[in-house]
């Protein structure tokens, strides 16, 4: 039954999926929210919660429209809700048949035979404590499921779109028919698992008039026009949400029932878990799953004026109704009894042992650990141990655990970091002063917290960061009075009016700065000492040579003078 589903790329990981199933049918795989399929009841209100578009929905559009174009008979089974959706209901009609549909018949025919039967199986079956009527197929899931022991009172008739599917495939057994309304659960009639359902579609309001839009159908330039297929009497009502049809209260009240008439499965888990312990007297039940039934269901158009709005203009219209008579099915021939058999779900039971494990892997180490704030989708921490026990949840979806996890994380960081952090308020009072940044400043953190950081420190830079609201990052700041040099980072938090304020100590590597220049300095010095002295030696070399040169000059001449004369 696989209805809809939620896209990776967009799931957040919020968890307001899991908070808003009633049966807890959703698990996370590697961060993302999976439909269970064998525990969705298809209620949809999972589809409604999510607030981020991750929600992933098959629809049959293109498979309505290839049929409408082929010219098979397509035939629209509308919910009544439409009557409160839009405000011209007779220009939708016709917009449907502009679109292609051969025929538009009202599901509140099939409720109409739907009751006939209610009526009958009452007046046979007097002794039951408890009947519970539903046309929403969701709700008999829900007790299929998970009150098993309750699918006997279920009355065994088809649900009225299915009643009015079997009319219509009666006469013409090749009609397509194709749901058309606010209901996800409606959705599961048209899947495999109910081959047997006459209903072969199922398109919603939202779709329909996307439909429309494509098509480029404006509703309001249309002339209004009737359903094919209305009901009689029994059906002015339309199923509005605590109204109930005067034959069949009078049934319900001569046979000694109290009669309930419950929306929202929340309201209707409760009701299940009393009817369970025997803690109720006899009673008829009518259910529905959405609150204020289909009138609120989970395919509503947005812009519509709000469900009130909607509930009046169905009140109003079925007072009056079409003013003709337009119901031509003969019921006599059409079965509507059906079996509903318990289908529970088997859910793998956790012992107090593996429950505690598992709370404890979340940091409930006691009970009074245990915050049950509902926060994970879950009632209590130790339901949502035992969804971990079943592979529906994950210790990280605690969000009390993960904010402490994180908290304890920054604890370390602050704590522990070698780098001075410092936190300010608007009033540059202190608010945060780690321990290095003591080791640095020479005080004490409870003597400094709540003074200004001004009594350590200049504020200019901070001031300035403030008034600017821009950060100050990497500048080299020289601490006089501690001897220190320091990379200094003021940053600004708007949204919480603080300042934070991290402090490098680079004091060892200005010092080796200032040895390495100190020594570049000395050994210049050293060479253009030596080079001086080697200058001069060579200057008095050169001097020394010379002399020496002429001298040597002089004699030869003289002596060559001497050998001339001699040989003369």
């Amino acid at each position: 039954m696989k209805l809809f589903n939620f896209t990776a790329e967009h799931c957040m990981n919020c968890y307001k999926c899991v908070r808003s199933c009633t049966v807890k049918a959703i698990r996370f795989n590697d961060n993302r929210a999976v439909i269970d399929e064998e525990k969705c009841i298809a209620c949809g209100q999972c589809f409604v919660a999510c607030p981020k578009h991750a929600k992933n929905m098959d629809n049959d559009i293109s498979i309505v429209k290839e049929k409408i174009k082929s010219g098979q008979r397509v035939v629209a089974c509308l919910d009544s809700a439409y009557l409160g959706v839009f405000k011209e209901p007779g220009k939708f009609i016709s917009a449907l048949r502009k679109l292609g549909f051969y025929s538009v018949q009202e599901i509140a025919a099939g409720s109409e035979a739907c009751i006939s039967e209610y009526i009958n199986f009452i007046k046979n079956n007097s002794d039951l404590n408890y009947i519970i009527n539903s046309s929403c197929p969701s709700v008999n899931m829900f007790i299929q499921k998970y009150y098993p022991s309750l699918t006997k009172y279920i009355i065994p008739v088809v649900t009225p779109v299915e009643a009015l599917g079997k009319a219509i495939k009666s006469e013409n057994k090749n009609a397509y028919t194709v749901y058309i309304g606010p209901c996800m659960s409606k959705k599961a009639l048209t899947s495999p698992l109910y081959s047997d359902v006459p209903v072969n579609a199922h398109i919603t309001f939202v779709e329909i008039t996307r439909m429309f839009k494509h098509s480029f159908i404006n509703i309001d330039e249309l002339e209004p026009s009737v359903p094919d297929v209305t009901p009689n009497i029994f059906g002015e009502n339309y199923s509005i949400s605590g109204d109930i049809f005067k034959e069949l209260y009078n049934v319900i009240e001569t046979n000694g029932y109290d009669m309930f008439k419950i929306n929202g499965l929340e309201h209707v888990k409760n009701l299940f878990i009393s009817m369970e312990k025997g803690t109720i007297g006899k009673s008829y039940i009518g259910i529905s799953a959405c609150d204020e039934s289909c009138i609120n269901g989970p395919f509503i158009l947005d812009k519509t004026e709000g469900m009130f709005m909607r509930k009046q203009r169905m009140r109003f219209f079925a007072k009056k109704g079409w003013e003709v008579n337009k119901s031509q099915i003969d019921w006599s021939k059409i079965d509507l009894n059906c079996e509903y058999e318990p289908k529970p779900v088997i859910r793998k039971k956790a012992s107090d042992e593996d429950i505690i494990k598992i709370l404890k892997k979340m940091g409930k180490n006691s009970r009074a650990d245990e915050l049950d704030c509902g926060a994970c989708g879950y009632d209590s921490c130790r339901k949502k141990a035992q969804a971990v026990y079943e592979g529906m949840s994950t210790t990280d979806m605690c969000m009390p655990y993960m904010r402490s996890k994180a908290e304890n994380i920054n604890g370390t960081i602050f704590f522990n970091s070698r780098n001075t952090i410092i936190v300010l308020n608007k009033h540059l009072k202190v608010l945060n002063f780690n321990p290095t940044a003591e080791r640095i400043f020479n005080v004490e953190a409870s003597d400094i917290v709540g003074r200004s950081i001004e009594n350590i420190i200049p504020a200019n830079d901070i001031l300035r960061c403030i008034r600017e609201e821009k950060d100050i990052i990497g500048k080299k700041v020289k601490l006089v009075d501690y001897d220190k040099v320091v990379l200094q980072n003021i940053i600004y938090i708007k949204e919480q009016n603080e300042i934070l304020i991290t402090m490098q100590d680079v004091t060892l590597d200005e010092k080796r700065k200032a040895e390495i220049a100190a020594l570049k300095k000395q050994t210049a010095e050293t060479a253009n000492n030596v080079i001086e002295k080697q200058m001069r030696v060579a200057q008095l070399i050169a001097s020394l040579l010379g002399e020496t040169t002429a001298e040597t000059k002089i004699a030869l001449n003289k002596l060559r003078d001497v050998v001339i004369k001699e040989g003369d």
